[in-house]
């Protein structure tokens, strides 16, 4: 009876082992690429925060913009321009509004304002800066900006 059981042991151990092999396709994918920014803070109120930029699958980039430290409850408009800071430019992209209840937005980008297409690897590289402007009436008040892409050091 040992000697007919064995067999069948043998391919049971076989089944579970098999069935216990490492899926490596999941395993050699990498995870989404990313990129942050900084955002200084401009003006007395000290308002910081980061952008941060993900390449999704579809082919868009995610970009999440996060502030802290702001006193009013007024939403925040967010634009990338062209150039960097200390030459300025006009709008490239315009993102989601920054919503004070939870002090971050997050906006899918695959095409700059005048409808010309731009990828992650373009947006990473991007001759341009972040502004976060004080309130949709008041987009002279700049609170937070930062370089990002090609201009940062």
């Amino acid at each position: 009876m040992k000697m007919t059981k064995a067999p069948y042991l043998l391919m049971l151990l076989l089944l579970v082992f098999a069935g216990c092999s490492k899926d490596d396709s999941a395993a050699d994918k990498d995870p989404a690429e990313s990129k942050e920014y900084t955002l200084r803070a401009v003006g007395p109120d000290g308002v910081t925060g980061n952008v941060t930029f993900t390449q999704k699958s579809d082919g868009t980039t995610s970009a999440f913009v996060e502030i802290s430290k702001l006193a009013d409850k007024t939403p925040h408009p967010v634009f990338i321009y062209y150039n960097d800071e200390a030459k300025g430019g006009e709008v490239a992209i315009t993102l989601n509004t920054i919503d004070c209840d939870c002090q971050s937005a997050t906006t899918e980008v695959s095409k700059l304002d005048n409808g010309v297409r731009i990828t992650y690897q373009e947006l990473i590289n991007f001759n341009g800066h972040i502004k976060v402007h004080q309130s949709e009436t008041d987009m002279e008040n700049i609170i937070a900006q930062g370089n990002i892409g090609s201009n940062v050091n």
